[in-house]
């Protein structure tokens, strides 16, 4: 289950391709769901931060427990999720107690991840370095990888060697 996932159960007028570059509407729907904002640091190029009104909150603080339900149903799941601030960590956290939860952080250099915002062509160009001084910031995880210094193949064992290590 992705967090994108879960974005895109919201009504349209929530959202109205907020993250793809394409929210050219600002109004009452998109303030009760999400809205980006560019927002300007002094010597630094522009970044795009999310602000979610009380229906995208709502919809992101029931992201785990519903990954949880899939669980308790005796599901397999890997839950990738992007976590803005500490409010959906600490859903998170609420939801996976008592699993035996195996947790991967994915990050790589700022340069990396704009270049591959820039290339996908469908995202909200800002939005990586928006998010690039929050997302790890109030979690640890089992193990990190850094996809802009090691390869795909190199990353996944890295990821099942952590996992080995862990099941002994």
């Amino acid at each position: 289950m992705g967090f994108d996932d879960f974005i895109f159960m919201a009504a349209p007028r929530y959202y109205r391709g907020a993250d793809t570059g394409r929210q050219d509407e600002h109004d009452s729907s998109t303030a009760l769901g999400v809205e980006m904002e560019t927002v300007s640091l002094p010597g630094a190029p522009l970044a795009v931060v999310a602000r979610f009104g009380p229906v995208f909150r709502r919809l992101v603080d029931s992201m785990a427990p519903a990954v949880r339900a899939l669980v308790d149903g005796g599901n397999a799941v890997i839950f990738d999720h992007v976590l803005h601030d500490p409010a959906m960590y600490d859903s998170y956290c609420r939801a996976a107690a008592g699993l035996d939860v195996f947790t991967v952080g994915v990050t790589c250099p700022l340069d990396v991840l704009e270049a591959r915002e820039q290339a996908r062509g469908d995202r909200v160009l800002g939005r990586a370095r928006g998010l690039a001084d929050v997302v790890h910031t109030f979690c640890s995880y089992d193990v990190t990888v850094d996809t802009g210094a090691a390869s795909t193949d190199a990353c996944i064992a890295a990821i099942l060697a952590a996992l080995a290590a862990r099941v002994r």
